[in-house]
């Protein structure tokens, strides 16, 4: 979602906002200098936390320059709040061990960070980038250095994910093929039952035809007969061929349906459809059509796959042995 120009100052409002508020949003009052944790003698507090997740959502706002909606700011936002306390501990951690290496970021390093930044978010326009910063109310001072830290933070974390070539036995990249090659499968065509339960006749209450629909989908999950079903059940012109319907066209149902029917994976019989006069059942039976990719086509990508999944749980078993070696306590 892009927001209109006239809409974009008073989104950008809403999203600062959000970020401050969402720290309060409980209905118990916060105690801003409670104690969150203690990392080998230093100090987390809520106030620290919260001012961390501020300066995330700040940086993160500018990035996206006001491109997303109301509610992907709020997931995004949300998830930042989840992560923050684990998020700092990590953040000390690594920092820590970065001095405690002799490691130091050269400005020229930290002016290329905030270049590209610029560069690549606000197409080279310092202008823009100033007038957005002051919106979130840092200083360039405060987001240099927000740069030299992840500077520093990435330096550690690319030399423990292990950034040399992990070779991918082809044992493994034949599982990981078989794992994903559905994600790269073009959709084909379902072919399809439909039942379709009224929900009044001119003989049975609502009430009466509800119990039905639940019987029905009580019988589904069990394993039931869908045709069988169909045909006792379904007041449609394809009860007659328990539910039958075929390749599905998309013309042949209307949009919802048939929207419906091409997402539902091959076997699964979808939740009760609410369609005007008619509670609705499809089972997608199979797919005609469909192709799946040869091993060869998605061999660069399973290999990236699977060497970055290695990077992360190299980098994961840093992190928790920076944990185990260093003195954290977290309070509840």
């Amino acid at each position: 979602m892009i927001p209109i120009p006239s809409q974009r100052r008073s989104f950008l409002s809403f999203l600062s906002a959000l970020g401050l508020a969402l720290s309060c949003a409980s209905a118990a009052p916060v105690e801003l200098n409670r104690m969150k944790a203690v990392v080998n003698g230093e100090p987390i507090t809520q106030t620290m936390v919260d001012q961390a997740v501020q300066t995330q959502v700040q940086v993160w706002l500018m990035g996206n320059n006001g491109m997303v909606s109301r509610a992907e700011a709020t997931r995004e936002i949300r998830r930042m709040e989840e992560r923050a306390l684990d998020d700092l501990i990590d953040r000390t951690l690594i920092l820590s061990e970065f001095k405690k290496l002799g490691g130091a970021i050269k400005d020229q390093f930290v002016d290329e960070a905030v270049n590209r930044f610029i560069t690549e978010r606000f197409k080279g326009d310092k202008d823009k980038f100033m007038a957005e910063l002051k919106k979130t109310g840092m200083t360039i001072a405060q987001f240099r250095e927000v740069q030299r830290d992840q500077i520093a933070i990435q330096a550690l974390r690319s030399q423990h994910s292990g950034e040399e070539t992990i070779p991918n036995t082809p044992w493994e990249k034949k599982a990981k093929f078989k794992e994903i090659k559905g994600e790269f499968a073009t959709d084909g065509q379902p072919k399809i039952r439909i039942m379709s339960i009224p929900k009044q006749t001119e003989s049975s209450s609502p009430e009466a035809q509800k119990k039905i629909l639940d019987e029905v989908m009580g019988a589904l999950k069990s394993g039931g007969d869908f045709g069988a079903l169909a045909k006792k059940h379904s007041g449609d012109s394809f009860a007659s061929k328990g539910g039958y319907v075929g390749v599905l066209g998309k013309d042949t149902l209307n949009e919802g349906l048939t929207r419906v029917a091409y997402s539902l994976p091959t076997g699964q019989v979808s939740q009760p459809l609410d369609d005007g006069v008619n509670w609705r059942i499809l089972k997608v039976e199979g797919r005609v059509g469909q192709k799946t990719p040869e091993y060869e086509d998605l061999e660069k990508e399973i290999d990236r796959r699977l060497t970055f999944e290695k990077r992360q749980k190299k980098l994961e078993g840093w992190l928790k042995k920076l944990r185990r070696d260093a003195n954290v306590r977290i309070y509840e």
